[in-house]
């Protein structure tokens, strides 16, 4: 997804950050991150910008965090935290691409996960044009589902009796 590459470049060419990931919120603070550091949520929401149906919008969770040494540099980690989730903003508004800023919303973490980390969680939301290739030919009229089977037919000589599957290949043979 090219919102995601638009959020690691950002996080690549920020001074102050050291690490970029993408992810679920549950995989947080598991000792392999480089702080401070961007981490966008996974899943990324979004739907139409009211009834225009060629812009998209997109809700992204970017967490910027950072590990304080002690409870009385938490304030300084969230300090800079918020400052670099505003630069971060002022990039995406200011930045010729496909991806406009609307708004951007925020809130203070603390003891965060398992790694107790600081910072903030900034809420950005981005207006796209609606990437679909109007061009393309995505549906056939004609198009029918493949028939599966979980296992292939066998003709029997006494359908209401026993039947010997012996001599069908794909089937284990069993001794008793």
């Amino acid at each position: 997804m090219h919102l995601v590459n638009l959020f690691y470049d950002i996080a690549r060419q920020h001074k102050k950050l050291k690490g970029f990931f993408y992810g679920k919120a549950y995989e947080k603070g598991a000792g392999n991150e480089a702080h401070p550091l961007l981490w966008l949520d996974d899943p990324i929401s979004g739907g139409t910008v009211g009834d225009k149906i060629g812009v998209l919008q997109y809700i992204c969770n970017a967490d910027i965090l950072g590990i304080p040494a002690n409870d009385n540099e938490v304030a300084d980690v969230q300090a800079e935290a918020f400052n670099v989730g505003l630069s971060i903003a002022e990039k995406i508004r200011t930045m010729q691409s496909a991806y406009s800023l609307i708004d951007f919303s925020f809130i203070s973490l603390r003891d965060y996960y398992d790694n107790n980390a600081a910072g903030y969680r900034f809420t950005y939301t981005i207006k796209a044009a609606n990437p679909v290739n109007l061009c393309a030919e995505y549906f056939d009229p004609e198009k029918q589902f493949d028939t599966r089977r979980p296992l292939p037919d066998f003709s029997v000589e006494n359908p209401d009796g026993c039947a010997v599957f012996r001599d069908k290949n794909g089937l284990p043979n069993f001794k008793v």
